[in-house]
C-alpha cells in the first residue's frame, strides 16, 4: 500500500485511510465479446489501504444480439439500445429488476466496436431457490469503433496487448 506523509500538526494515531494515497487502475476489457463476462481492476480505496482486486460483471453485447442496419452514409452502429427491457442472468440466477442497457454494435468497414465510456452499478440477482445476492456490473454509456479488434471472439487476444519475443499465440 502507498501512504502520504502525514503533516506534522496531525495528532499521533491518525486513521490509516487519512494517510492513504488512493490508487485505482482502469477496468480491464470484458473477458468476453458477447454474453456475460468479467472485468477487473486493482484499488487500495478501502479502510486498510490495501491493494485489492475488484471485479464486475460485463456484457458488451448478447451473443444473439440482432445487429441493426447502418443508416445511409454511415459505417457503424455504435451504441444501440435494447428496444425491450431484459433481465440479466448469472450463475442460474436472474436480475431482480429489468434493464434497457446499451450494447456495442457493429461496423461494416472491418472495424470492431467496443465499450469506450462505462459506469458501474450494483445489480441484485435472485435465484430459483429464493436466495439473492448483489454484484457490480458494467453499464455501457458509449462505444467506439477501431481497427484493434479481438480475434477468435476472445477479447484477451486483442492486438493492443503487444507480443514480446517468445510469447505464444
Amino acid at each position: 500500500a502507498v501512504f502520504k506523509e502525514a503533516p506534522a500538526q496531525k495528532p499521533e494515531g491518525s486513521d490509516v485511510q487519512e494517510n492513504c494515497l488512493v490508487q485505482t487502475t482502469a477496468w480491464s476489457a470484458c473477458s468476453r465479446s458477447c454474453g456475460m463476462g468479467i472485468s477487473a481492476r486493482v484499488t487500495n480505496d478501502n479502510p486498510q489501504c490495501r491493494l485489492e482486486k475488484e471485479t464486475r460483471l460485463c456484457m458488451v453485447r448478447p451473443c444473439d444480439f440482432p445487429m441493426e442496419k447502418t443508416k445511409k452514409g454511415k459505417k457503424c452502429v455504435r451504441t444501440p439500445k435494447r428496444r425491450r427491457s431484459l433481465r440479466f442472468e448469472f450463475s442460474g440466477c436472474t436480475s431482480s429488476r429489468s434493464y434497457r442497457p446499451k450494447f456495442c454494435g457493429s461496423c461494416t468497414d472491418g472495424r470492431c466496436c467496443t465499450p469506450y465510456v462505462t459506469s458501474t452499478a450494483e445489480v441484485e440477482f435472485r435465484c430459483p431457490e429464493g436466495d439473492f445476492f448483489q454484484r457490480k456490473m458494467m453499464f455501457i454509456k458509449m462505444c467506439s469503433c477501431h481497427y484493434d479488434c479481438p480475434r477468435d471472439n476472445d477479447i484477451f487476444l486483442a492486438t493492443h496487448r503487444r507480443r514480446m519475443v517468445g510469447d505464444h499465440v
